[in-house]
């Protein structure tokens, strides 16, 4: 999935001065420690699936899934990650499996999914990306939102078929779909580096 030599991807600042820099680049095994500590943070845990460490790693070898690390700072400090499914194949563009950033309310997740949605239409040539939400978590809706996702109605086949094909995700979760066309880039766009 996507180019294997695509390491990092800058992750555009938006109009406000106060942002940090942020980059986006890809999962190493030596990151599966921060990755784990995160899912199983007590902020986080509520609202994503855990895997053991061995689902991550085999993430990292599939050639139709995609696990970044997001960064902030001239240090590159890890403060989240984010994976990507590719199942344009069946139908459902890029399905966005987990997102998990430990600082929240500062726009960082927004601007790391923004990279990466800019990512999968332009690199990948989605024509989608979808994601599943709890309904309760209101902060990522707003995120979600924020950059063009909108909710959309599954038939109960439909459901059942992306559980089945894509994600077993939980009923009550809602699906959330962008396109090209209602994506709502937060800065002049993501650069390859």
């Amino acid at each position: 999935m996507g180019d294997p030599h695509q390491e990092v991807i800058a992750v555009p600042a938006a109009a406000r001065a106060r942002e940090e820099d942020l980059r986006v680049r890809r999962t190493a095994i030596s990151d599966l420690d921060f990755v784990l500590a995160l899912e199983q943070h007590p902020d986080t845990r509520a609202f994503i699936g855990q895997w053991p460490r061995e689902e991550h790693a085999l993430t990292l070898t599939r050639p139709d899934r995609e696990h970044w690390i997001v960064e902030r700072g001239p240090h590159h400090e890890p403060v989240g990650y984010v994976i990507l499914y590719d199942v344009i194949a069946a139908g459902y563009g890029v399905y966005v499996k987990r997102i998990a950033i430990a600082d929240k309310s500062r726009g960082v997740g927004r601007r790391a999914l923004a990279a990466l949605v800019d990512h999968a239409f332009e690199e990948l040539a989605s024509p989608s990306v979808c994601l599943a939400v709890y309904p309760q978590n209101l902060r990522a809706r707003r995120s979600y939102a924020a950059i063009g996702f909108s909710e959309i109605t599954l038939f109960p086949a439909e459901r059942r078929d992306m559980q089945q094909r894509v994600d077993p995700f939980l009923d009550e979760c809602l699906i959330l779909l962008v396109t090209a066309d209602t994506f709502r880039r937060p800065g002049a766009g993501a650069t390859t580096v």
